[in-house]
């Protein structure tokens, strides 16, 4: 948590360590309510937030089963014993990150199949049942720190492996203790990024969104209630108050907010168009919730290189040009937001070549290396 935000529980007469305690209770969400995100009319980036907008562009590692078995959508069928990346090369992801100029990167720890890129203590369906026994979540903590680059972790809330995901007690204490073993046996982490709360929040259970739920009191819309996102988010600032968390927003909803709090808003796909029409993101970095809080809410960009997330054998020709991709740069600097790019490496556990060259050639047009 940023020193402005600390310095407001110093007010309070609370120590650092009277914070930490306090942070961990359901009580951080008046003050959270009331005092982060304030009254104030002209609010300001905490730190983390300014830190984290200055990195400016980032790779997005879509890595998994659904490398394997080339869709992104699995089901949690895949067996474990058949994660296998026979040129598996963190290193190389790196330095290709490197080259491209990105200063951060993001690794799907879990995904929506719900298989573990790290050997989780609670779960059978992680890399401790590969045969290679990678800890890729390790691997690629150490290479990307080794080439100076900053690194975060997605970790999708469905999770089709899970037996009683609709038991909402049990699988947030799941949720809980995984998000706990990212935090704390990974080093400092720079984002989390949450996907997928749609599935609980939505009534139709999936991600398009429907402006008339927020009206209809009936609707069965949830906020966040069945994740305990309040809890969730306390716990990962309680682990390292510089994690900045993110809700992923749906695709028809770019840089919208589903519910406070959060730290960095998305907005998935440019130019994603919906029912006919292009949705457009919402780019201001002062975002006013449904009360008329005001809070500052950075803008995280996200798209691929892919066809869709995670790799298929006819990427290639489906790749956006460079030109392309420098454009999304650009429109997404311009309004102070950061670039996510999704490289996704093939079922070998490489970034194929033809990835990698669009990258330098970016980076070159760009001048950013």
């Amino acid at each position: 948590m940023s020193g402005t935000v600390f310095g407001s529980f110093m007010k309070r007469g609370l120590s650092r360590r009277n914070f930490l305690q306090f942070a961990g209770s359901t009580a951080i969400t008046a003050v959270f309510n009331n005092q982060i995100f304030g009254q104030d009319s002209n609010p300001q980036p905490t730190k983390s937030q300014a830190d984290w907008m200055k990195l400016g562009y980032g790779m997005f590692i879509h890595f998994g089963p659904g490398t394997i078995r080339g869709q992104s959508y699995g089901d949690g069928s895949f067996p474990a014993q058949k994660v296998i990346f026979e040129k598996l090369d963190v290193a190389q992801w790196a330095g290709a990150a490197g080259e491209a100029g990105m200063k951060y990167a993001v690794l799907t720890s879990k995904h929506v199949d719900g298989f573990c890129l790290w050997p989780s203590k609670y779960t059978e369906y992680s890399m401790k049942n590969s045969p290679a026994k990678n800890d890729i979540a390790r691997l690629f903590v150490d290479e990307f720190k080794k080439a100076g680059i900053k690194t975060g972790f997605y970790y999708c809330l469905i999770d089709k492996n899970f037996r009683q995901f609709e038991k909402d007690d049990v699988y947030n204490e799941y949720v809980r203790n995984q998000v706990t073993e990212l935090l704390t046996d990974y080093g400092d982490v720079l984002e989390f990024w949450f996907d997928g709360a749609w599935v609980k929040d939505h009534p139709t259970k999936d991600w398009p969104w429907d402006p008339n739920w927020e009206k209809n009191p009936t609707s069965g819309l949830k906020h966040g209630e069945r994740w305990e996102w309040q809890e969730l988010y306390a716990l990962v600032h309680k682990l390292q108050p510089n994690c900045l968390v993110i809700n992923n927003s749906s695709s028809d909803k770019p840089g919208g907010v589903k519910y406070l709090p959060i730290d960095i808003r998305t907005a998935e796909r440019f130019d994603f168009v919906w029912k006919g029409k292009k949705c457009e993101p919402l780019t201001d970095p002062v975002y006013t919730a449904p009360d008329g809080r005001k809070v500052y809410l950075p803008l995280e960009y996200c798209d691929s290189l892919a066809d869709d997330w995670f790799w298929k054998k006819t990427d290639e020709k489906k790749q956006p040009s460079v030109q392309k991709i420098c454009d999304w740069y650009q429109r997404a600097r311009k309004t102070q937001a950061n670039l996510l790019l999704n490289v996704g490496p093939d079922s070998t556990g490489l970034i194929p070549d033809y990835n990698r060259k669009t990258l330098t050639e970016v980076a070159k047009k760009l001048n950013l290396k």
